[in-house]
């Protein structure tokens, strides 16, 4: 992988031959075989130096095989593969996603101010826009104002997604759902047709929404399911035209979604910065706002948006992104680790692993650099060798 910017004298340059990275390589065999009990005692107070905060989060990261030293010459090597520079790349609409040559703008689905032009148009308004909409629409689906042809209000919705599209609201909402919401949602993404099947049971169809969850509108897993929910409305309304009504899209292909048979009222656009692993920012949150409330979703957008502040403008030494950066760094690069455990302490978070999963596999599991060049079998040999893989 190359170096941050071209303007950087050393920007062809592999990161892995650069001084910074040679000197954590030298590092790593001086601490390798450190012992935590050794480190907490020699260090009494190791766990107050290696706890970082913002706001209610709080980070603990001294149970690491690291010391002063160690951070210091981590932070040393975020500098020279400019981490700073890239973010605000990423943060400013740069079309840093090289291989589909677009941006990766999901920090604009949580960013409440300031502009960030993409083709000329401000991505930002557009996003409050969509998000206007979404918070109207889930009050009221929850309130009863909104009803479908019929003049039936919903008391049930059935989301219908794969992947990003499924796992990200799914998981917020069954982290904070609590049991006196007006709405029950759920979530149908296998493609075997039993999992629709079994939620459809004691459902009412007259009172069933349907929420199609696809950034293309042609994923196939999603599209059954959908086939099978409009099947299932026709057989007890018996009129098109009252079908239509139970289904709302959550796409970057609204012509995709009309022609399959959902009101244009009732499609609310993403954008084809929106990565998957990310879209629970985006309309694709839309279940997390019908079961939680709008306040609910604002509140995460929010949080989230705080976040990414916090990374933008922290120095790296209280800085919680990067050090959680940094150290995954550290154990994969240097010491070959492959599995990361997160342990969830909450039942409602039992999610969570699972979208972490997809967000780290997608964002690092590349088998090629930003260059679009695949990893060089000198590097790849010289891992294998270093730690016996």
């Amino acid at each position: 992988m190359t170096l941050a910017t071209s303007a950087d004298p050393m920007a062809s340059m592999l990161i892995d031959q650069t001084p910074e990275w040679q000197a954590l390589v030298v590092h790593q065999r001086a601490v390798r075989d450190l012992r935590m009990s050794d480190l907490f005692g020699r260090e009494p107070d190791r766990a107050k130096r290696f706890t970082i905060s913002l706001a209610d989060i709080r980070l603990d990261y001294s149970k690491n095989r690291i010391t002063d030293e160690t951070m210091t010459l981590l932070r040393n090597l975020a500098r020279a593969a400019d981490v700073r520079g890239w973010g605000e790349q990423l943060f400013g609409g740069v079309a840093i996603n090289t291989s589909e040559n677009r941006p990766a703008l999901h920090t604009a689905l949580r960013q409440r101010s300031g502009r960030v032009l993409v083709d000329g148009k401000d991505v930002v308004a557009e996003v409050a826009a969509v998000r206007e909409r979404m918070a109207r629409f889930a009050n009221s689906v929850r309130d009863g104002t909104w009803t479908v042809h019929t003049g039936t209000r919903i008391t049930d919705v059935v989301h219908i997604g794969i992947g990003g599209s499924d796992l990200g609201p799914r998981m917020v909402v069954e982290a904070l759902r609590s049991d006196t919401v007006p709405l029950r949602v759920r979530f149908v993404s296998c493609l075997d047709d039993a999992e629709l099947t079994a939620t459809l049971a004691g459902l009412v169809p007259a009172s069933t929404l349907f929420i199609v969850a696809s950034k293309s509108f042609t994923t196939p897993e999603t599209l059954a399911n959908a086939g099978l929910a409009r099947r299932w409305l026709l057989d007890a309304l018996k009129e098109e035209k009252l079908v239509t009504g139970h289904f709302v899209a959550l796409t970057s292909k609204p012509d995709a979604a009309a022609k399959f048979g959902v009101d244009p009222a009732n499609i609310y656009p993403m954008w084809d910065w929106v990565g998957g692993r990310y879209s629970l920012w985006s309309s694709i949150g839309l279940p997390i706002a019908l079961a939680l409330g709008p306040e609910v979703f604002d509140a995460l957008l929010d949080g989230a948006g705080r976040m990414d502040e916090h990374f933008r403008s922290t120095p790296p030494e209280q800085n919680l992104p990067l050090t959680l950066g940094l150290l995954s760094v550290w154990y994969t690069s240097f010491f070959g680790a492959e599995t990361q455990a997160i342990l969830t302490y909450d039942w409602r978070l039992r999610l969570l692993p699972a979208w972490l999963q997809q967000l780290a596999m997608e964002s690092n599991g590349k088998s090629v650099d930003r260059d679009g060049q695949p990893r060089s079998e000198e590097h790849t040999s010289e891992l294998q060798s270093r730690f016996g893989i």
